[in-house]
């Protein structure tokens, strides 16, 4: 049973160039999905299961050369919110794209409570024509 949204027909497909990204969620079905799809897609994929994993994964691939291109990550994590998480990637990385997902993405767009951090916003399931063309953004 897939966790996403179904892509109708027509709609964007998967980008061609492959990006690194890192994926941060606690939910650990929808680290494994999210993978899966992804990689398909042809992205070379990390994942990291909680907010201070996500930030000593993303801080080490940047002090080793090889940084990510995106990072997607979830909003309620229980040891480090995701909020955290996107400032301190864009405090190490300014133009790495960076996706917040959140089940509450209705309710932050209505009080314009999008962190100036986080360049997109997917609320969960995420459907995947728009996560695909939110990474189809990256120069």
């Amino acid at each position: 049973m897939s966790m996403f949204q179904p892509t109708a027909e027509g709609e964007h497909q998967p980008s061609r160039r492959q990006l690194r990204v890192l994926l941060v969620d606690d939910d650990l079905m929808l680290l494994h999905s999210l993978r899966n799809i992804l990689e398909q897609d042809g992205h070379d994929v990390m994942t990291a299961g909680g907010g201070q994993e996500g930030i000593d994964t993303f801080a080490a691939a940047v002090a080793s050369g090889t940084p990510f291109s995106a990072v997607i990550t979830d909003l309620g994590m229980p040891d480090v919110q995701g909020r955290k998480v996107a400032a301190l990637i864009k405090a190490l990385s300014p133009r790495t794209l960076v996706i917040l997902l959140t089940g509450w993405g209705d309710h932050l767009l209505a009080e314009h409570a999008i962190p100036p951090c986080v360049d997109r916003m997917l609320s969960k399931p995420p459907r995947l024509a728009e996560l695909r063309a939110a990474l189809a953004t990256i120069r």
